[in-house]
């Protein structure tokens, strides 16, 4: 044996089983390509791509190969080992092939060829339809929402692929014959595709939704008795139409009221909290302000508590004061009468005005029916000057309470009224000022929203005096600008014109700049210095010159005018106008007598902000007597003032 024996290439022959195996690969390969090539120049987009549009492709390929030697060879070189390895793993698959043997020769291994469903349709070809997705979501917008499905159609050289569209629901959505969805209305549709020459479908669900816009408690404010039963808050979610109208409700302080996740409110204890309704969709939140009390019962007795100050002069004024008791009692609303009119008349916040010389009885009645009736005792006018600074300012015995002033109108119907006036309130948002919604406007306006600490100083009644002395007054003014040493021309004015004196430093004050405006300090008019210590008629557009103008046409050229003159306006504009009784800061505001006319400002905060500053300026006179006037509107449940 010649083992080390060369075999040249022109003698190597191929074993005999391979070669045939080679051959069989051939044979199928050629039958299948052919086949194959027939079929996909069946299209015509096909056929004009491999016969006019390929070959010039092919020559740039050429041409590249030929340029560009290397790196063809290493992608060919690439290919053939993709194609060997896809030859073994061919022949590992077939070696145990049961393959139908031809003659006598032996068959060591085969190969079957697939027969694809993409290049034979017959009846067991595998038709289908695959839509883009199979669940979705969309959201409404302006009251119309859109979309797009699309469907593919497998085998994809299908002849007939035309698609027929449906929706289970019109009124929800439609879809046109090119797959666009057009919904109207929220609510779940089932999109169904349907393959007219075949009989195919295949479906989708839309889920098309309605998203939430806000959300509105129509009650505001609610109050609670102290270990009682508690109550279910209504909320109005818009639009009404909305998919999710789930809200989730939390209390800010749970130690006062607790909040369930249906909006049942529960007291705890004594105390007020606020309880508020956010939307899951798009967090809008609603609130409603929480008065818990201790359980109330109704009045039992009225008891004047300044009877021996009963006597009045001809066209002054005196405040009757009374207690309530117990002071728990449900409805403390009073109502005030006098049995002579020509003698004394007598306001429902129990200011009573002498007329005539002469005795009135004067009555103070509950709404269950207590009533206490006194005496007043009207005497001719003293002509005295109340300004002759010269004498000394005497003390004056004052005395506070709590009164509360009803009035015929409903406090939904007084915010409605507020609403439609021109002006609309405002609200500072922002930098700016900006229209109110009406729940702020109830907010800021319902007197249970805001009657603690500070915000009661907003019911705090302006034309009681408050029996702060001169020398107090002047401690205070010493550091302010033009109005030091003033005291004294503040207690005369607050007198003559029944407003409180402390309420007319402090609007002073906020008004002048501490006494150290332009205004204040006096501005040259026609050749006479002018002064206005309280604003009036300073319009935004020209401070200054219009503010000015006005204290000419009145006739203030002092201090002490401007002092006395801005008394006598702010009482007979407001605080004791005979139209109104403006007695306060919030009827300032909002008028309860006439709401929507005469009222002194449009931001809905204005009378809250304005208790805030005037409080800081009362705590500086620990011997000030307050009053307070409550307004209580038809219906409703007044706060409890703590004095």
């Amino acid at each position: 044996m010649e083992l080390n024996r060369k075999i040249k290439p022109n003698n190597f022959k191929l074993p005999k089983g391979i070669e045939k195996f080679f051959k069989r690969i051939f044979h199928g390969l050629k039958s299948f390509a052919g086949f194959f090539w027939r079929k996909m120049c069946e299209n015509k987009t096909f056929a004009r791509f491999v016969y006019v549009t390929l070959p010039p492709k092919i020559k740039k390929i050429r041409d590249y190969i030929l340029s560009n030697k290397k790196k063809a060879g290493i992608i060919g070189s690439f290919t053939v080992a993709v194609l060997l390895i896809l030859f073994i793993v061919t022949y590992i698959n077939t070696v145990d092939s049961k393959f139908s043997r031809e003659g006598n020769d032996d068959a060591e291994f085969g190969m079957v060829l697939q027969n694809y469903s993409t290049f034979d349709h017959s009846e067991k070809t595998h038709i289908a339809v695959k839509l883009s997705w199979d669940d979705g979501a969309i959201d409404l917008n302006g009251g119309r929402a859109y979309a797009k499905i699309k469907a593919t159609v497998y085998p994809i050289n299908l002849e007939n692929q035309e698609i027929e569209w449906s929706t289970s629901d019109e009124e929800i959505a439609t879809i046109d014959e090119n797959g666009f969805i057009t919904a109207a209305n929220p609510g779940n549709v089932t999109i169904t595709a349907i393959l007219k020459s075949e009989g195919k479908t295949s479906e989708a669900k839309l889920a098309v939704r309605q998203p939430v816009s806000g959300i509105f408690l129509p009650t505001s404010t609610i109050t609670l008795n102290s270990g009682g039963v508690g109550r279910l808050l209504s909320v109005r979610i818009f639009p009404e139409n909305a998919t999710n109208k789930n809200v989730i409700w939390k209390s800010k302080n749970s130690k006062v009221a607790r909040v369930d996740s249906e909006g049942h409110v529960t007291p705890v204890s004594v105390g007020m909290t606020e309880v508020t309704a956010t939307t899951e969709d798009g967090e809008y939140v609603g609130k409603c302000f929480v008065n818990v009390v201790n359980p109330s019962v109704d009045v039992q007795a009225i008891t004047l508590k300044n009877e021996a100050d009963m006597k009045v002069m001809v066209g002054d004024n005196v405040t009757a004061v009374v207690t309530v008791s117990p002071s728990n009692a449900k409805n403390k609303t009073l109502k005030w009468s006098s049995d002579n009119e020509g003698v004394a008349l007598v306001s429902q916040t129990g200011r009573i005005r002498g007329i005539s010389e002469g005795i009135a009885n004067i009555t103070v009645e509950s709404v269950n029916g207590k009533k206490q009736t006194f005496s007043v005792e009207v005497v001719a006018s003293d002509s005295k000057d109340p300004f002759d600074l010269n004498e000394t300012v005497e003390a004056l015995e004052v005395t506070g309470g709590v009164t509360y002033t009803t009035y015929d109108i409903t406090f939904p119907r007084a915010v409605n009224i507020q609403m439609s006036q021109n002006p609309s309130p405002k609200i500072w948002r922002s930098g700016g000022a900006v229209n109110a919604t009406e729940a702020e406007t109830a907010e800021y306006m319902n007197p249970n929203n805001y009657y603690t600490d500070a915000y009661k100083y907003q019911f705090l009644d302006l034309s009681s005096p408050n029996g702060v002395s001169e020398e107090s007054l002047n401690a205070y003014l010493a550091d302010k600008g033009v109005m030091q040493g003033m005291g004294a021309v503040f207690i005369e004015a607050a007198r003559e014109y029944n407003v409180s004196e402390v309420y007319l430093v402090a609007h002073a004050c906020l008004e002048s700049g501490n006494g150290t405006s332009q205004l204040a300090r006096g501005v040259d008019v026609n050749g006479t210095t002018v002064y206005n210590l309280f604003g009036i008629g300073a319009y935004d557009s020209d401070p200054t010159g219009n503010g000015s103008q006005r204290a000419y046409e009145l006739g203030w050229y002092s201090v002490e005018e401007a002092i006395k003159g801005g008394a006598k306006w702010i009482s007979e504009n407001y605080i004791n106008n005979a139209e109104g009784n403006q007695n306060t800061l919030y009827k300032m505001r909002w008028n309860p007598e006439n709401p929507g006319y005469h009222e002194y400002a449009t931001d809905v905060g204005w009378a809250v902000k304005q208790a805030v500053s005037i409080e800081q300026i009362f705590s500086s006179f620990d011997e000030a007597v307050l009053s307070f006037d409550v307004p209580v509107y038809s219906g409703q449940i007044p706060p409890s003032i703590e004095e």
